[in-house]
This record gives C-alpha cells, sequence and structure tokens, in this order.
C-alpha cells in the first residue's frame, strides 16, 4: 500500500516537472519509462516538455540561462524607449491636429470672404485689393515724392542763403530770378552752404504721414487736427514764399527798378500753389496708397499664417521618430529568449518514444506499449509535428 502510494507521487511529480533538461533522449525515455511503468498520461507529458522546450538534448544550443537574463533587460530598456517614443508621436499628432484644423479654419474664412466679394461686387471694389490702383498711386507718389524733394531744397536754398547781387545780375542780363527747381550746379551750392538742408523735404513727408495718421483716427477730433495740420503746413508754405518774393523784390530795389506787391506777384502764388498743392495731392495719394495696400492685408495675412502652419507640420511630421526598428529588436530577442533549440522535432520525439517503448518491449506490457504508441500518433497529428529541421519555441518565455 506503502509502495502504492509513492508510485502515485512520483507520477504527479513527473507530470508537473518544467524545469529544463539536457538529456541523452533515448536513454532518458528509457529512464522515466522504467520509473512511471509506462503509463501513457505521464508519457504524454514528456512529449509536451520536448514541445515546449522543456527537454532538450545534449547538443542543446539556444541561450544560457544569464544570456536570457541579459536579453530580458535589454528587451526592457527598449520597451521604455518605445513607449517614449509612442509619447512623443502623440504629442506632435495633437499638434499637427491642432494645426491642421486652424488650416481649415482659414481656408474656411478666405473661401467666406470671397464668396460675400462675389455676391456684392460694388462692396468688393471698396474691401478688395485692387493691383491696378495700387501700381497708378505708386507710380504718381513715386514721382511727386522725387518732385517735392528737389523743389523744398530749392524753395529752403532760395529762401535762407539769398546771393541778391546774383539775382541783380540775372536781372540785368533779364534772364529773370530762374527756375524754382534748382539746376545742378544750385544742388552743388546747398550742399556748399549746408548739407542739412537736403532734410527740409522730409518735414514735408512727416506732415504727409500725420495726414495720414489723422485721417486714420475714430474720434471726431481729427478733423480739428486735420486743420491745424493744413494750416501750419500752408503757413510755411506762404513763408518759403515770401521770403523768396522778398529777396527778388529786394535785389529790384538794389538796382532801381519797381517793386511789386506779394499779393499782385504771380511769381509768389506759383512757389505758393507749387509747394502747398502738390503736398496736398501728395498727402492725398499717400493715404489712398496705404488704404488700398491695406484692403489686402487680411487675405495676405490669411494666406501667410496658413504657410506658416503648414511648414509647422510638416516641421513636426519630421521630428516624428519611428519604431519600427525597435518593435523589431524586442520581437527578434524575445524569440530569441524563447528559441530552445534548432532540428528535427520529429527525431526528437522519436528519440524519447524509442527508449519509452523499449522499456515495454515485454508481453505483458502489450497494451500499455500500445496505448502510449496510440498517444504519439493523435500528438502529432494533434500538433503538425512532421519531419524537418525547425524551431522549437518555448511557449513560456
Amino acid at each position: 500500500m506503502e509502495e502504492l502510494k509513492e508510485l502515485t507521487k512520483q507520477k504527479r511529480n513527473q507530470e508537473i516537472t518544467y524545469q529544463v533538461e539536457r538529456v541523452n533522449l533515448s536513454d532518458f525515455g528509457y529512464e522515466k519509462s522504467g520509473t512511471a511503468k509506462g503509463d501513457p498520461k505521464i508519457y504524454l507529458s514528456y512529449l509536451k516538455r520536448i514541445m515546449n522546450g522543456d527537454l532538450v538534448t545534449e547538443d542543446y544550443n539556444g541561450l544560457s540561462g544569464e544570456e536570457k537574463i541579459e536579453k530580458r533587460r535589454e528587451i526592457t530598456v527598449l520597451e521604455k524607449q518605445e513607449k517614449d517614443i509612442e509619447k512623443t508621436n502623440k504629442k506632435f499628432e495633437k499638434e499637427i491636429l491642432e494645426k491642421n484644423k486652424k488650416i481649415e479654419e482659414y481656408n474656411q474664412k478666405l473661401l467666406d470672404l470671397k464668396e460675400k466679394n462675389d455676391e456684392d461686387p460694388e462692396l468688393a471694389k471698396n474691401q478688395t485689393f485692387s493691383p491696378f490702383k495700387f501700381g497708378i498711386n505708386l507710380f504718381i507718389l513715386v514721382m511727386l515724392t522725387g518732385y517735392l524733394f528737389f523743389f523744398y531744397v530749392s524753395a529752403a536754398y532760395k529762401a535762407l542763403y539769398t546771393d541778391f547781387e546774383a539775382i541783380a545780375d540775372k536781372i540785368a542780363q533779364g534772364i529773370g530770378t530762374g527756375s524754382i527747381m534748382p539746376g545742378p550746379y544750385e544742388l552743388n551750392e546747398a550742399i556748399s552752404y549746408n548739407f542739412l538742408l537736403f532734410l527740409v523735404p522730409f518735414i514735408f513727408y512727416a506732415f504727409g504721414w500725420a495726414f495720414h495718421v489723422i485721417l486714420d483716427m475714430s474720434h471726431k477730433v481729427k478733423y480739428i487736427f486735420m486743420g491745424l495740420l493744413i494750416g501750419v503746413t500752408f503757413t510755411v508754405d506762404f513763408l518759403l514764399a515770401m521770403i523768396i518774393h522778398n529777396n527778388t523784390e529786394t535785389a529790384k530795389e538794389m538796382m532801381g527798378l519797381s517793386t511789386v506787391s506779394w499779393s499782385m506777384s504771380s511769381t509768389f502764388y506759383i512757389i505758393l500753389f507749387l509747394g502747398f498743392l502738390v503736398y496736398i495731392i501728395w498727402s492725398i495719394l499717400l493715404d489712398s496708397l496705404l488704404r488700398e495696400w491695406d484692403k489686402g492685408q487680411i487675405p495676405r495675412n490669411m494666406k501667410k499664417i496658413i504657410k506658416h502652419l503648414k511648414k509647422d507640420v510638416l516641421s513636426l511630421e519630421e521630428k516624428k521618430t519611428s519604431n519600427a526598428n525597435i518593435s523589431e529588436k524586442i520581437h527578434q530577442l524575445r524569440e530569441d529568449i524563447s528559441t530552445v533549440m534548432y532540428g528535427n522535432l520529429q527525431k526528437y520525439i522519436d528519440q524519447f518514444s524509442t527508449g519509452w517503448i523499449s522499456y515495454l518491449s515485454p508481453a505483458s506490457m502489450k497494451v500499455v506499449r500500445d496505448l502510449c504508441l496510440q498517444e504519439k500518433k493523435e500528438f502529432e497529428e494533434k500538433h503538425g509535428i512532421r519531419p524537418g529541421i525547425v524551431t522549437v519555441i518555448s511557449k513560456k518565455a
């Protein structure tokens, strides 16, 4: 009775043993068959161990325990890298999604603006940028800018640096006092007297810019400022024309010629209006040019924003890192750890079975032997075990 209990205990231990063993499969099979008295269930458990890689041949060429531990550590490091990459990529994908959403919003705004202008052509004239109008304004403005520059250099020179003898000499020769527009020699003279005369036109350009700034104000007080600005500009032009007129008349008086009052002098009014009226026109054209430019700013800015967002999306796409190589390496390491042997699984089972069945060769063991052979046949059919070189992978790894 005690012997039966001990045998049963041994059988149970043998059924649940999964420690990897290197053995001569044929001898090992004969030994274990004798211990288990050829029990088919225990025989089947050993076949499963062979298939799972827990029972291997002496020439086993799998990894050592230390190598498996090292590879598991490497897998842990790679898995952390993989998670970090996935986390970073998710962050980039979220930013890309947000920027693509903004791109769609700005594209829709541009489309809405175009549809609105198509529905109301009259409104579109006042709100849509016109390259033709802008080009005409720019051309005329550039020409008038050059004109005003030379005009005010000449006016300031003739008003502030008076050569009465030169004026009298011209009058004596019957050629008058010369044009208000300076000749090349007069510009040279202006530089020799004071090169700062070339800054005078910028005072009037500043008046023109102030004209635009005031018109851009929304408060009603802008009309008061506008009146004061025009009044100051007119006064400056009036004084320049008056000084030039007085210089001319003083030269005439020195020669004993008759003089005329400024109010009766055509030259005075020509000088006044060639400066003041052209300045007013220049200011209006500057304001018109800037307003025309502003009409196109909204769609231009939207397009710039869209372009910038698209660049950001491309940059974020480039920053995303593929973890395919890491995943493949992890897979390979796991397979390396799981690989028990490289060989012919059918051959290994046959070697073990040869030893197991050898113990059951006596006629008295025929029934048990036939049961074991039947278990072998069903096991091979169930798991598709065929002759040939295979990689044996442990299912527990």
